[in-house]
């Protein structure tokens, strides 16, 4: 039996319950899921809550990061750890058995010694930053939930070569799963309907293109959907689907051919369902 891969964004403004609902109702109907979760917006709201500043690190590229110094990792692995254990309880309120991977457990990676990052119109060079290059998954561990009918929920948190905790890019993370288990599908659900052709019209999803011609698409995204494609392309999934988490059933819709379908081989977007 195939395995899927979901990630459902952290950022504000996303209603997790109607996701992991319908997450439910497809894995007690026999498909076998991975759900991968951000935390972006508990990390921020606890580091609000206790007086420690928020900031972003835009790199040259323009791929956009939180900066981690020693203080804020135990804020995100805090609030990443809370998360988890909400969405494990939702989802066992739900029917499905889900064993919550809230630590350094599943996904290790070696920490940026050297951040390059863009400050007022300069380049500068962070190295107090616990943030990480995902450098395995655990593999092993997950096939063995999976196969005892666990459903995993993995934190973005992984383990450094040091035994340090480590911030790492949840969109990623599930790519690296993905790439593991094999998966036939990698889902990245979040506050924005898909790549759009204009940042500012919701209306102008791409809604397909094949895996090869990315590098034409690439100059569409924006912020975080730069990290968004750069997952699609190293997961190596049949497709990867980009879309949004808003609505009653975000999931079947997505499957359905709503937000941006990335494929292997172009073919018409209609799905009914996932087999296997």
């Amino acid at each position: 039996m195939r395995t899927h891969v979901l990630k459902l964004g952290g950022n504000a403004g996303i209603d997790a319950v109607p996701v992991l609902r319908n997450l439910a109702g497809r894995i007690r109907a026999g498909e076998r899921w991975v759900l991968v979760h951000g935390a972006s917006a508990a990390a921020t709201a606890l580091a609000e809550q206790t007086n420690m500043p928020v900031q972003m690190l835009v790199s040259p590229g323009g791929h956009t990061s939180r900066y981690t110094d020693a203080r804020m990792i135990d804020i995100y692995s805090a609030a990443a750890a809370s998360v988890n254990q909400q969405i494990a309880a939702t989802l066992a309120s739900f029917g499905v058995y889900a064993a919550g991977l809230a630590g350094p457990t599943a996904i290790n990676a070696r920490r940026k010694t050297a951040i390059r990052a863009i400050r007022n119109g300069r380049t500068v060079v962070i190295r107090d930053d616990y943030s990480g290059t995902i450098t395995g998954v655990n593999g092993d561990l997950l096939r063995a939930l999976l196969d005892a009918g666990q459903t995993p929920v993995i934190a973005p948190v992984a383990l450094g070569e040091n035994f340090e905790r480590l911030n790492v890019d949840g969109d990623l993370v599930a790519a690296e799963v993905a790439r593991e288990l094999d998966a036939e599908t990698l889902v990245i659900l979040s506050n924005v309907p898909g790549l759009l052709r204009d940042i500012n019209d919701p209306a102008s999803v791409v809604r397909q293109f094949p895996l090869a011609e990315l590098d034409a698409y690439e100059s569409l995204a924006q912020g975080r959907m730069k990290k968004k494609l750069l997952a699609a392309q190293s997961a190596g999934a049949a497709q990867a689907i980009l879309a949004g988490a808003a609505g009653d059933s975000p999931l079947d819709a997505a499957l359905d051919g709503g937000g941006t379908h990335i494929v292997h081989q172009m073919r018409e977007v209609a799905y009914a369902g996932i087999t296997g």
